[in-house]
């Protein structure tokens, strides 16, 4: 790659990777600055139990998720519920939970008696049988926006509420088999834990994780640069520490942000420990380094670190063709926000 006299050649990339499942990440979206970010946070149970058939298996536990991000955990063996998100594991015991360990008792108990009610009807006396139910809501700007509250028998979904009208709906195979609504929660009550109940018991838990967040200490910035034996230089911004992971990191050239097209995989990272990281690289020429600043913004931080104080590294070796190969097609300065909840 050659720059012509007087000019120079500016690359930039972004390389995020997603180093957990869909059901303990955050799953946020990154957007640009310029777009309007409207916050929307869920609430979601999930609970499965099992036929005196299977008495021999331990229960299995009852997940509860905030923003699809493992949030509580009720084991059937201990009877309570604890901190189960990697956000907050370890830093709230079961003491914290009592109202909800006592709520998903309740519930617990509940979907077991339906079981049993069901395979009587069904006339399943004997046999594995599982009954699941899951339940959630959503809000958005603190307005509720959905819901909903589904069962299924042996995998298959039997039943549904419809918050309209607000009736359960049967699915088609067990239209004809038996009232099956008539196992179900009443359906006022739902409808008010749905309504009211649920988003409430969200606005809470979202209160909870930004409480915590503060606790976690100020983000992180380092920068380091490696130097390639082809005339170019690579400078990388690494924000750690990130909670909650809503934060804009971008590499300023003489105090400005380059405005250019912006390309990557649009994930998050997790540390692990219920904080975030992410980072954002560089091509330079040899020189340049004094003209570039990394600047991160994360709710009231706003911190700034020079190139120039990069650790940098030396590569004796030959640039790789790959390196090589795909300068061309890699982009500008970009701004990565990463949205999430808060």
């Amino acid at each position: 790659m050659k720059a012509s006299s007087g000019k120079s050649a500016v690359f930039l990339w972004v390389s995020l990777s997603l180093i957990w499942n869909s059901k303990q990440s955050c799953h946020r979206e990154i957007r640009l600055p310029s777009a309007e970010i409207k916050e929307t946070h869920t609430l979601h149970y999930e609970l499965t139990v099992l036929s005196p058939e299977n008495s021999w298996q331990p229960p299995y536990p009852i997940l509860v998720y905030v923003d699809d991000e493992l949030f509580l955990c009720y084991k059937g063996d201990s009877r309570k519920a604890e901190a189960c998100g990697p956000r907050i594991k370890g830093h709230a015991g079961p003491e914290t939970w009592t109202r909800e360990t006592e709520d998903l008792q309740e519930k617990e108990e509940q979907l077991r008696r339906m079981l049993t009610e069901v395979m009587t009807q069904q006339g399943h006396n004997e046999g594995s049988h599982t009954l699941q139910e899951t339940l959630g809501c959503e809000l958005q700007e603190n307005r509720s926006t959905g819901s909903f509250w589904r069962f299924a028998y042996d995998g298959q979904d039997s039943l549904t509420f419809d918050q309209k009208t607000p009736t359960w709906t049967v699915a088609v195979p067990y239209s004809q088999q038996m009232a099956w609504e008539t196992h179900a929660p009443r359906a006022d009550r739902v409808k008010a834990f749905l309504e009211d109940t649920c988003p409430a018991q969200l606005q809470g838990y979202l209160g909870f994780l930004r409480k915590f967040s503060m606790d976690t200490g100020l983000p992180e910035v380092k920068v380091t640069s490696r130097r390639y034996p082809v005339g170019r230089i690579t400078l990388t911004c690494w924000a750690f520490n990130l909670c909650p992971p809503v934060a804009t990191l971008a590499w300023l050239r003489d105090g400005k942000p380059v405005q250019q097209q912006t390309f990557g995989p649009r994930t998050i990272l997790p540390s692990g420990d219920g904080t975030y990281q992410t980072w954002v690289s560089i091509w330079i020429l040899p020189g340049q380094e004094p003209e570039f600043t990394c600047h991160l913004r994360q709710q009231t931080h706003d911190i700034k670190v020079p190139a120039a104080s990069g650790r940098a590294t030396d590569l004796r070796d030959a640039a790789s063709p790959n390196d090589v190969s795909a300068a061309p097609s890699l982009l500008a300065v970009l701004v990565v926000v990463l949205a999430g909840a808060n």
